[in-house]
């Protein structure tokens, strides 16, 4: 008896120790309460423009939350930030950014955008007040962020490349995994079918590692955000490999100072994606997470907070219910 104790102590220490344990993304605690923010309408005058031309849908690829108030998408159809009120949806400012905009952020009251090797600032009146370039080795750059006054590219191989710090051009340097709100970096590995691992590289260089698994064969694991006790995930997993369909997850993982822990929650985003979106979920300092959804009726953004009740809103059925992916609508060119 005494033995059995002393190996099952030491078996549960080295899981701890190493951090390696499996954890199920279908063991949850909490629910995310979804409320709908705000709804813009697919208009050129008194919403966002939506274009579609030949292989391409335009509209909103990106948003920030500006306050509790309005909310600004980037339009890439018009090259455009186009601010909007919250409560009508009706767009209230809107100035002209660089050709072709991919993204941005919006802190300490500018509006950072990111063009093909550029990004460009705006103050709130939509002057342009500096610019930084990157080199062009950095190809197909489709996301940006800001920690600690810093610009960061968002780089497709999942690390994270500092191009300018307090205003001045940084020489680019890049670091493995990408950067959160925390000052983190998360590095994420898809394993064999139904798993995915997680590594987390503090500011003070201490590395965590953890492994999850799914129900389904993993398709994707990309880093949202991060809170002072929250990892954030977009998890997609595979409906079927043949056509390709897959199925989205909000994943919050349990963090503290020294390790990853267990997946708290795991919520069902809608499978509706009427144009291309560059960036779709933002994690607010309050540890609120917002997500944008395109549908044929407009542009909608969530907000989604944990809730330790049974009782939760969830995203309407209306959305849900919608089967939509743009790349099944595109205008299509006889080449004959």
């Amino acid at each position: 008896m005494k033995s059995n104790i002393l190996v099952s102590a030491c078996i549960l220490f080295c899981m701890i120790g190493f951090g390696q344990q499996n954890q199920s993304q279908n063991k949850t605690t909490l629910k995310l309460n979804v409320l709908q923010i705000t709804s813009v309408q697919w208009d050129a005058t008194i919403g966002i423009p939506y274009q579609q031309l030949p292989g391409a849908n335009f509209g909103a690829t990106s948003f920030e939350i500006i306050d509790n108030t309005t909310t600004a998408f980037l339009c890439n159809g018009t090259n455009q930030i186009i601010i909007t009120n919250n409560a009508s949806g009706k767009a209230i400012k809107t100035f002209d950014v660089a050709f072709a905009p991919r993204d941005f952020v919006y802190d300490n009251g500018l509006f950072y955008v990111l063009t093909e090797f550029k990004v460009n600032v705006y103050n709130q009146n939509g002057k342009e007040v500096n610019t930084f370039t990157f080199p062009t080795s950095y190809l197909g750059v489709e996301r940006l962020t800001r920690y600690n006054n810093i610009t960061y590219l968002l780089l497709p191989s999942g690390n994270s490349l500092e191009i300018e710090n307090n205003g001045k051009s940084s020489y680019p340097s890049e670091l493995i995994g990408s950067i959160t709100a925390q000052g983190n970096l998360v590095s994420t590995k898809i394993n064999e079918n139904t798993s995915y691992s997680i590594k987390l590289t503090t500011k003070n260089n201490q590395t965590y590692e953890q492994t999850y698994t799914t129900n389904k064969k993993v398709a994707g694991v990309f880093v949202i955000g991060s809170t002072s006790n929250r990892l954030l995930l977009d998890v997609q997993t595979f409906v079927s490999e043949n056509p390709i369909m897959v199925e989205r997850h909000i994943v919050s993982i349990n963090t503290t100072k020294n390790s990853l822990q267990q997946i708290v929650s795991s919520t069902k985003v809608p499978d509706c994606y009427y144009v291309l979106s560059n960036k779709d979920f933002y994690v607010a300092p309050t540890g609120t997470i917002y997500n944008m959804v395109t549908a044929p009726a407009g542009v909608f953004v969530f907000s989604l907070s944990e809730l330790n009740t049974n009782t939760i809103t969830d995203y309407p059925s209306d959305l849900t219910n919608i089967k939509y992916h743009f790349n099944d609508h595109l205008i299509q060119v006889d080449t004959k």
